[in-house]
C-alpha cells in the first residue's frame, strides 16, 4: 500500500513571546499525494514557511498530526528527525544557507557525511553539479557564485542523497526574473522525469504556475487548493517508500566513521582560519604542559641528586659520633669531645649480630704539596673498610689494603679536587709522591668523583690514608681541642698546672657502621647504643656521651621533602594547564556564537545533536591536542638547556610526558564540552534565523 508522501491533520503552531501567544497555525489539513507538484501561496505572515519548517522536521508542531509516508512524525525523537532530514527530505532555502568558505563540491557532499554515504562523496558531488548546470564551478566558494548558481548548488546539495520529498522555501524570492523561471524549470523536471514529491512555498503566482496545485493560506489556515492540471506521470516509477525513523547499527557504523573524519577536517579548517585567535587559544596549554614536564624535570633532579648523594653516604649506614665538651659551664655540640676510640669500634664489630662492616677515622685540614703546586684540604686517616662502607669506588690506580694499615705505610688515595689543583686535568696521579704536612706520601689510587653534599662541601676535596699511618707519623692522635665533658662523674677535673695537653692514643672522630640490611638498620642502633653504654659505664639515668645517627631517617626526610618539592612544581604547572583549559572554553563559546547558523544549516541536511557536540569535541581536543604536542618538544628542550646552562640537574618522567599530554587531552575534553554540549541542544529552525 502506498501511502501518501504527506498528510496534515488539524495542525496547530503556537509561539510563545513573554506572555503573548502567537498562533502561526490555526488547524491546517493537506495531503500531498506521492509524485505531485504543490505550491503554497500566501501573503507574508500567512503561516506558509512556519508549515513548511513543519513538514521539513526543522520544527515540531504544538498540536495535530503530521504523517510522512506513513509515519507519525510527532512522535519520533530527535535522532529519528534528523534520520529523515538526512535521507527522505531535501531543503532548499531562499537565503541559500551555504557554508562559507567552503567550495560547492564540499557543500553538496555534506548530507553524504551525516547519511554515512561518504565513499566516493566528492565525484558525487561533482555529478550533481555539473547536471544541474554548474560544470567548471565546482571548486568556486559561494562569494565567487551568482544568486542562481548558489540556488543550484543548494538544490544539487538537497538532491545528493536522491530523497523522496524536495521542500522549496521561496527559492526564487533573492532572484532575478530570468534566473527564477531557470530554477522552476529545473524542479519542475525533476518532478517530471525522477517523479520527486516537491512542496513550493512562494508568494508569486507566476511561480506557482509551474505546480501541479496550489495551496493558499491566510491568517494560519488553508483558504484555498486548486489544481492547475493533472499530475503528469512520471518517467521513472515512484519507489515504495523506505523506512524513515530508524537507521540500521550498519547505518550508524557508517556515519560515526564519516562524521569523525569530517569533523577532524572541520576542526583543522576552523582553526587555520582564525590563526591567531587559535594560537592564542593553545599558548594556556603549551606553556602548562611545557611547565609541567620542566617543574617535574627539575623536581625528579633534585630528588635524583639526593638520593645519589645520600648513597654516597653509604647504604645501611649509621653514624656514631663523640659527645660534647663543657667549658665554663657551656655544653659544645656533638663531636666537640673525644669519647670514641678503636676499642669501641672493635666491640661493636665483635658484639653487635646486626652489624656487618665497621670503619672509624680522625681528620685534619692540612697542606697537601707537589711539584710547586700546593692545595690545602682535609686529610683523613681511616681503615681499608671506610670506601666500602661509603660505597666510594677507586677509577684509577688501587684502593688501600690490610697490609697498608698494619704497616702504616705512607700511601694515599686523592679526590678529584685535589687532583685537579695539584696534577691538572691530563697528568696521572698514580705513583707520585705528594707532600702531606710535609711527609712524603705515595700516591696509589684516584677516586671517583661525588660532588657536593646538600651543604655545598665538596666530598672530592680529600685526601684518605691508613689510620695507623695518619695517627703515627702524619696527623698525630686525636687529642681534643677542648676539655672533655665528664657529665657521669662525681669528681671533677683533675689538676693541670702547666696546661699541657693529653695525649689520647686510640681515640676516633667518627665511627662508621653498616648494619647487614635495611630492615636491621634500628636493630643495629639499639645494639650500638647497649655496647657503647655498657663500656663508657654510664647509668640509665646519666646522659650519653655519645650520638648514633641513623642515615635512614636522613634518607626518608630528604627524600620526602623532595618529592613534596616534585609535587608542588607539579600542582603549579597544573595551574597553567587549567588556565588554558578555561581559553579553550571561552573560545569556543565564542566560536558556538559565531557559527550558530552554520550549526542550524548541519542540522537541517541530517546532522543529529550527537553529531555537533562531537564536533566540537573534537575541536577542543585538536586545539589541547596541539598545545600539548607542541609542550611537550618545549618542555623537553628546556629541560635540556636548563640542565646544561643552569648545571642544575634534571630528570625527563617518560610518565610526566604521557601525563601532561593525556591531560591536555582531559582538559579540552572537559572544558570543550559545555560549548559543544550548548551547541547541539540549539533549535534547528532557531539557529537558522540566526542573525
Amino acid at each position: 500500500m502506498a501511502y501518501p508522501a504527506i498528510e496534515v491533520r488539524n495542525l496547530h503552531k503556537v509561539y510563545r513571546l513573554g506572555e503573548i501567544e502567537v498562533q502561526a497555525l490555526r488547524g491546517v489539513d493537506l495531503t500531498v499525494e506521492q509524485g505531485e507538484f504543490v505550491a503554497i501561496m500566501g501573503a507574508s505572515g500567512s503561516g506558509k514557511s512556519t508549515l513548511m519548517n513543519v513538514l521539513g522536521c526543522l520544527d515540531r508542531p504544538s498540536d495535530g498530526s503530521y504523517r510522512l509516508e506513513g509515519v507519525d512524525i510527532t512522535r519520533e525523537d530527535e535522532a529519528a528527525l534528523a534520520h529523515i532530514r538526512s535521507l527522505r527530505i531535501g531543503f532548499v532555502f531562499q537565503s541559500f544557507n551555504l557554508l562559507p568558505r567552503t567550495s560547492a563540491t564540499e557543500n553538496v557532499a555534506l548530507p553524504l557525511f551525516y547519511a554515512g554515504r561518504q565513499r566516493d562523496g566528492n565525484d558525487r558531488a561533482r555529478q550533481a553539479l555539473r547536471a544541474i548546470g554548474l560544470a567548471g564551478r565546482e571548486e568556486n566558494n559561494p562569494s565567487q557564485l551568482s544568486g542562481g548558481q548558489q540556488q543550484r548548488v543548494a538544490i544539487a546539495r538537497a538532491l545528493i542523497n536522491d530523497p523522496a520529498i524536495l521542500l522549496a522555501d521561496e527559492p526564487t524570492g533573492n532572484l532575478d526574473s530570468r534566473t527564477a523561471t531557470e530554477i522552476m524549470t529545473t524542479l519542475q523536471a525533476l518532478n517530471r522525469e525522477k517523479g520527486l514529491t516537491i512542496v513550493l512555498v512562494t508568494h508569486e503566482p507566476d511561480m506557482a504556475a509551474f505546480a501541479d496545485r496550489v495551496v493558499t493560506m491566510r491568517d494560519g489556515l488553508v483558504v484555498s487548493d486548486q489544481r492547475n492540471r493533472p499530475p503528469a506521470a512520471p518517467s521513472l516509477p515512484i519507489t515504495e517508500p523506505r523506512p524513515t525513523a530508524v537507521a540500521t547499527s550498519v547505518a550508524h557504523r557508517e556515519v560515526t566513521v564519516s562524521l569523525l573524519t569530517m569533523a577532524l577536517f572541520v576542526a583543522g579548517r576552523a582553526i587555520a582560519r582564525n590563526k591567531m585567535r587559535s594560537a592564542l587559544t593553545i599558548l594556556g596549554i603549551f606553556i602548562g604542559v611545557a611547565a609541567l614536564i620542566v617543574m617535574v624535570a627539575v623536581g625528579q633532579g633534585a630528588n635524583a641528586a639526593v638520593a645519589a648523594q645520600i648513597e654516597g653516604l653509604g647504604s645501611n649506614l649509621l653514624i656514631v659520633l663523640p659527645g660534647a665538651s663543657t667549658s665554663s659551664g657551656v655544653r659544645a655540640g656533638h663531636g666537640s669531645a673525644s669519647t670514641l676510640t678503636v676499642s669501641d669500634a672493635d666491640a661493636i664489630q665483635r658484639e653487635a649480630r646486626a652489624v656487618a662492616n665497621v670503619s672509624y677515622l680522625i681528620r685534619q685540614l692540612a697542606q697537601v704539596q707537589y711539584a710547586g703546586n700546593n692545595w690545602n684540604t682535609v686529610i683523613q686517616g681511616t681503615t681499608p673498610s671506610y670506601l666500602a662502607i661509603r660505597n666510594w669506588p677507586v677509577v684509577a690506580g688501587r684502593s688501600m689494603n690490610e697490609d697498608d694499615e698494619v704497616n702504616a705505610t705512607r700511601v694515599c688515595l686523592i679526590g678529584q679536587t685535589v687532583y685537579q689543583n695539584l696534577f691538572g686535568t691530563h697528568a696521572n696521579p698514580i705513583g707520585a709522591t705528594i707532600l702531606v704536612k710535609n711527609v712524603p706520601m705515595r700516591v696509589i689510587g684516584l677516586l671517583e668523583p661525588r660532588g657536593q653534599t646538600g651543604f655545598g662541601q665538596d666530598q672530592d676535596d680529600v685526601v684518605i690514608i691508613p689510620f695507623t699511618t695518619a695517627e703515627r707519623k702524619v696527623l698525630g692522635v686525636a687529642a681534643p681541642a677542648q676539655t672533655e665533658a665528664n657529665l657521669n662523674s662525681i669528681y671533677g677535673e683533675p689538676p693541670n698546672p702547666f696546661g699541657v695537653p693529653r695525649k689520647l692514643t686510640g681515640y676516633v672522630n667518627i665511627i662508621f657502621v653498616q648494619a647487614r640490611s635495611p630492615e636491621l638498620v634500628s636493630t643495629a642502633e639499639s645494639q650500638i647504643t647497649k655496647i657503647l653504654k655498657a663500656r663508657h659505664r654510664i647509668m640509665p639515668d646519666q646522659l650519653n656521651d655519645f650520638d648514633v645517627r641513623n642515615i635512614s631517617d636522613i634518607t626518608e626526610a630528604a627524600q620526602g621533602s623532595a618529592r613534596i618539592l616534585a609535587i608542588l612544581l607539579a600542582a603549579v604547572a597544573s595551574i597553567s594547564l587549567l588556565v588554558g583549559g578555561i581559553g579553550i572554553m571561552n573560545i569556543l563559546l565564542v566560536s558556538v556564537t559565531e557559527r550558530t547558523r552554520e550549526i542550524g544549516i548541519r542540522m537541517a541536511i541530517g546532522a543529529r545533536r550527537i553529531h555537533v557536540l562531537l564536533q566540537f569535541l573534537v575541536e577542543a581536543v585538536l586545539l589541547s591536542g596541539i598545545g600539548g604536542l607542541a609542550g611537550i618538544i618545549a618542555g623537553v628542550t628546556l629541560s635540556e638547556v636548563i640542565s646544561l646552562a643552569a648545571g642544575w640537574p634534571t630528570l625527563l618522567s617518560p610518565a610526566a610526558i604521557l601525563g601532561g599530554f593525556a591531560f591536555s587531552a582531559a582538559v579540552g575534553v572537559f572544558f570543550g564540552f559545555y560549548p559543544a554540549r550548548r551547541a547541539a541542544r540549539l533549535n534547528p529552525i532557531e539557529a537558522l534565523r540566526y542573525e
